[in-house]
């Protein structure tokens, strides 16, 4: 797969959704984002428009960055714990729909 092959649709996949609302709540670029998250610019960007899988790394640090400035947006988790929670599922689910889809190209 070429570096810009999108593994996950970034129109509708539920956990650059997420991002991208939150991101945009806070009026952040990517360089923003990966800035208070402890990740770089082009890991942020290559997760949010589908590129690259999120690992439990970009996972943390995405939490950490949307913890430690909240946007006041409803709903919004409160604690790194939850941020992370929620995080870790919707990536969780990208990795089940990516493989499932990889398993019935194969089969």
């Amino acid at each position: 797969m070429s570096e810009t092959s999108t593994i996950v649709d970034p129109s509708i996949d539920a956990f650059i959704l997420f991002i991208e609302r939150h991101r945009q709540a806070r009026h952040w670029s990517f360089a923003e984002l990966a800035r208070r998250g402890g990740l770089t610019q082009p890991e942020v960007s290559r997760v949010v428009h589908g590129i690259r899988m999120p690992t439990i790394r970009h996972v943390k640090g995405l939490a950490t960055a949307f913890c430690g400035a909240p946007s006041g947006t409803a709903g919004e988790p409160v604690t790194f714990a939850d941020w992370v929670a929620i995080l870790l599922d919707m990536a969780e689910s990208n990795r089940v729909s990516a493989r499932t889809k990889t398993e019935v190209a194969d089969g």
